[in-house]
């Protein structure tokens, strides 16, 4: 899948996410490139393996036999001196060991093989650790799932989609110490197991993401979402919320006047100007007729005519939002019952499911009454799909 499909994919499931928030209704939303320290670091690792059985017993002798010279060690054991020397200088190459032949002891490893029966080896590891360029703070393990997509300094610069953020504070040498000293390091994806951290050097990169500015009925505020796994991205969020530099990006394009980018859109899809209809001091709807509806695909259907399950939903010409609308009760209620059937047999749902579901269209598509889950098993079945097997929960 092309970056530009997964962008768009993305900022359709943000605004679908937003839209379903209780009391939010969005407004505008914004294609952003989050700044970032990309910080390559090296660190080891210790890991456990099974001893040879001559390096336990060779390790028994030291810590519980008391032996500390070479010679007694071959001794008690009945093997020659030139086959020790070559399992303590092995030992001694893994850290097991300090000392000369005749003054051996054991490392603080070393014991702990000993006792655990394990035999632990030191691996050099290379790793990247990203910090936010705002705060320095380092990113949640979250940031590294395969659905969050991180540019590096050139593709960043490359690309137009996302509005460069500018770097508020440059890379805090002492940043990776800190973190390696946080107890809950391991969710900011610095496992405990890697030691001796050590910053080899570091690059900018860049986070997409969609900024929503949004009306919660009282207030505007900012929704974050970046593709972490729960959508939307509270970490950024409470960075951008109080990042004055961010505010101000939006805020000097959410003042722009949104009739004149509707209007080339709208003139594309042949729609009057007349259907533009504000809801309230900050967003609109664009109210169509219900002939605009249609149940065809994408493929099939003209410009200027939407799926039926787009009704209620938002879309974002150049960036401002706006809502599908159409006032026929009738058609509302009908893409209700179209929109649960597609989330029922999409995989199975429960009673307590499909209610909450129910209740949440509902409440954004206002039909004529309100839309039961008899009245989904009687569409279910008007649509050839039989009786739903919904689950009890």
């Amino acid at each position: 899948m092309s970056s530009t499909s997964t962008d768009t994919i993305l900022q359709t499931r943000a605004l679908e996410h937003a839209a379903d928030l209780p009391g939010i209704r969005p407004l505008r939303i914004h294609a952003l490139a989050f700044p970032l320290h990309a910080a390559e670091l090296s660190a080891t690792i210790e890991e456990r393996g099974p001893f040879n059985l001559l390096d336990r017993y060779i390790g028994l002798a030291i810590a519980e036999g008391g032996f500390t010279r070479l010679q007694d060690i071959a001794t008690f054991l009945g093997v020659s001196e030139h086959m020790v020397d070559r399992v303590l200088r092995f030992l001694g190459g893994i850290g097991h060991l300090q000392g000369s032949a005749d003054a051996l002891s054991l490392t603080e490893r070393g014991l702990r093989s000993v006792r655990d029966d394990r035999r632990y080896t030191e691996k050099q590891e290379r790793l990247r650790l990203y910090f936010d360029g705002v705060r320095c703070g380092a990113l949640r393990t979250a940031h590294y799932a395969h659905s969050v997509r991180i540019l590096d300094r050139d593709a960043g610069y490359a690309q137009r989609f996302y509005r460069l953020l500018p770097e508020v504070c440059g890379f805090r040498p002492g940043a990776v110490a800190e973190l390696g000293r946080c107890p809950d390091r391991s969710e900011y994806d610095l496992p405990d197991e890697l030691l001796n951290l050590e910053v080899l050097e570091v690059g900018r990169a860049f986070l997409p993401c969609f900024a929503i500015r949004a009306h919660d009925g009282g207030r505007l505020i900012t929704l974050v979402y970046s593709g972490v796994s729960e959508l939307r991205d509270h970490h950024l969020e409470e960075i951008f919320n109080s990042w004055p530099t961010a505010t101000h990006v939006m805020e000097s394009t959410d003042s722009e006047e949104p009739r004149d980018h509707f209007a080339e859109w709208m003139r594309e899809r042949k729609i009057a100007l007349q259907a533009l209809t504000w809801v309230d001091h900050y967003s609109f709807r664009l109210i169509l007729p219900p002939s605009r509806y249609l149940g065809r695909t994408a493929e099939t259907r003209e410009k200027g005519t939407f799926s039926l399950m787009m009704l209620g939903s938002y879309v974002a010409p150049r960036s401002h939002v706006l809502q599908l609308w159409c006032d026929d009760a009738p058609t509302r209620t009908k893409a209700v019952l179209n929109r649960a059937l597609a989330y029922a047999t999409a995989t199975r749902r429960t009673v307590p499911d499909m209610t909450a579901f129910l209740e949440r269209v509902c409440r954004q598509l206002e039909p004529d009454a309100h839309v039961t889950i008899d009245d989904l098993q009687r569409h279910a079945r008007e649509a050839a799909y039989g009786t739903l097997d919904l689950g009890e929960g």
